[in-house]
């Protein structure tokens, strides 16, 4: 073979050599903070003034421990005053189905009577009058039956409304004190005992600290790699040393129009036992292809 045509073999060897190699792929820079994708601001839905309070910044809280209470004498007062108007309206059931009881066994002697007068004055032992008497007073025993009945409805009515008062005066008491609606930590309280409250007052701020995560904005020019569980590494800006490892669990479908960014959600693999929200943090993803 002719040197130059050597040489043109292999120049083109080595080019598709070059081409087979794998090419790096490089990394994804993105700017961001420190949030949580499950925080709450809670408080009472009533107004009231706080008597009591069992949580504080920086604590531990667990789903339905009670984080505070307001003053409650006068629901109390009013859930013993709904109880006693059950017992009363129980009470006057009582006594409606023994007035029933009552007019059923009128009703029944009366029409026994009935019966052997109309039998009697059909053999001439008893005057019409007498029959007709009767007759009468068993038709009357009837209707006392029917109205006794209908007050045993209406005493069962009263007993169904006195309980639905005592369920709303029950949970109304309940709305006092206040529980943590799942396992948090306490960011922010915002009042202290005796403070008077006005309804949707938020008194605690909360987050859920298996949900931290570094929300990060990534130029849009660079971000058409960008897929969710790809891994991606954090570096805090208070430890600037200290690389944490992460996963991409977001991408925002709307990028800012003026930033001409794209919001990216990264979360910790392994979650932060110490964290601040709003921190600058740094994300570097992975775009080799490699996801969890």
């Amino acid at each position: 073979m002719p040197l130059s045509g050597f040489r043109a073999a292999a120049t083109a060897l080595a080019f598709l050599l070059l081409l087979a190699q794998p090419v790096a792929a490089e990394d994804i820079y993105g700017l961001g903070t420190v949030e949580a994708r499950v925080l709450s601001r809670v408080g009472f839905d009533l107004a009231g003034t706080v008597v009591e309070l069992n949580a504080d910044h920086g604590e531990l809280v667990k789903r339905g421990q009670v984080m505070a209470r307001l003053d409650s004498r006068e629901q109390t007062a009013r859930v013993a005053q709904d109880e006693a108007g059950l017992r009363q309206a129980a009470a006057a059931l009582n006594q409606a189905q023994a007035r029933l009881e009552r007019a059923r066994a009128q009703q029944s002697h009366r029409r026994n009577v009935n019966q052997r007068r109309q039998s009697l004055v059909r053999n001439g032992t008893v005057s019409v009058e007498a029959a007709e008497d009767a007759q009468s007073t068993a038709e009357m025993a009837a209707a006392d039956v029917a109205v006794a009945q209908a007050d045993v409805e209406a005493a069962r009515g009263a007993i169904e409304a006195a309980q639905a008062t005592l369920r709303l005066s029950r949970t109304t008491l309940d709305r006092h004190q206040l529980v943590a609606p799942y396992d948090a930590i306490v960011v922010e309280r915002s009042r202290e005992l005796g403070a008077a409250l006005t309804a949707g007052t938020p008194l605690f701020t909360i987050v859920d600290p298996g949900t931290v995560w570094v929300q990060a904005f990534v130029d849009e020019s660079r971000a058409g790699p960008l897929k969710v569980g790809q891994k991606a590494t954090i570096t805090l800006r208070s430890l600037p040393g200290r690389v944490h490892a992460g996963t991409v669990v977001r991408i925002g479908i709307e990028s800012d129009r003026v930033s001409e960014e794209r919001r990216v959600h990264v979360a910790f693999d392994s979650p932060l036992a110490d964290f601040h929200l709003g921190e600058q943090a740094e994300i570097l993803v992975s775009t080799d292809g490699a996801t969890p």
